[in-house]
């Protein structure tokens, strides 16, 4: 052994260090061929139709909707009967009145998006009208969806919309309770006068993960 390394010179050197090394340069040269079509792959994935890169960009571009309208909405967010009263009274006009009608506090009901596993939670606000005697034309519950799900007038001119929808809406006919109670055959024509029963609406966001 010791007269192999005195025999060696600078140029067996070279050539055993080539062999030595040989098997390493081939591994490194696989091993970066493989993460350069992996990288390829990543690429073709990333801009095809449908992609991650399209994918990411809608995600993103609903998360600056979201982040802008939590600004511009923040009333609605962190007061939200003091918003919907004062969108459901500018439905109305001078003739409906902030005791016609209560507001009670959203209660949280957690769930799932369709077709997905992201966690939310629903803040469901239910409005009650327990005035039995108040009827109100078609025209005023539209209104009201209007204002309560566009944000008129609280965020004009910058193009966000409220974070309220509306989840629950049933109204009966007001012409005559009790012949509709009864079964019976309506009129011909229905009076523009109806009876709210059921109303709520909803805000969704994102359900926060406590970490582990």
């Amino acid at each position: 052994m010791n007269k192999l390394f005195r025999d060696l010179d600078l140029y067996k050197g070279i050539v055993l260090a080539a062999l030595l090394l040989t098997p390493i340069g081939l591994w490194f040269v696989n091993a970066q061929q493989e993460r350069i079509e992996a990288c390829k792959r990543a690429i073709s994935d990333a801009t095809r139709s449908g992609g991650w890169l399209e994918e990411i960009g809608s995600l993103q571009r609903k998360v600056e909707i979201v982040v802008q309208n939590k600004r511009g909405m923040s009333d609605a967010i962190e007061k939200p009967t003091t918003y919907l009263e004062g969108q459901i009274i500018a439905a109305g006009g001078s003739a409906l009145k902030s005791s016609d009608f209560v507001l009670q506090s959203p209660k949280v009901d957690p769930g799932t998006l369709p077709g997905s596993k992201q966690a939310v939670n629903d803040h469901v606000l239910d409005v009650l009208w327990p005035r039995k005697d108040l009827s109100v034309p078609m025209d005023f519950l539209y209104a009201v969806l209007f204002n309560c799900e566009s944000g008129a007038g609280l965020a004009a001119g910058q193009g966000q919309q409220s974070v309220w929808k509306l989840r629950t809406l049933e109204v009966l006919n007001a012409t005559d309770e009790r012949l509709m109670l009864a079964f019976k055959t309506p009129p011909a024509e229905l009076q523009d006068r109806w009876t709210i029963r059921r109303m709520s609406f909803v805000r969704r966001e994102p359900a926060q993960t406590k970490g582990k």
